[in-house]
């Protein structure tokens, strides 16, 4: 293994570290949240809406 290939494992696990830590506080947030949670269905309908809007949108 070169000392380029190990550099670029090692940062591979230190972004995969960061990115698990990321995640779980994350789900933790979510869980601490204090607002009601919807059902999917509604979820669903309100992201159904969004991307129509995003489809409407002119060209950037």
């Amino acid at each position: 293994m070169t000392e380029k290939n190990r550099g670029n494992g090692i940062e591979a696990q230190i972004d995969n570290v960061a990115y698990e830590a990321w995640f779980i506080k994350q789900v933790q947030a979510s869980i601490d949240d204090p607002r009601p949670s919807i059902p999917d269905y509604e979820a669903r309908r309100l992201m159904a809406e969004k991307r129509e809007l995003f489809k409407r949108l002119p060209d950037r």
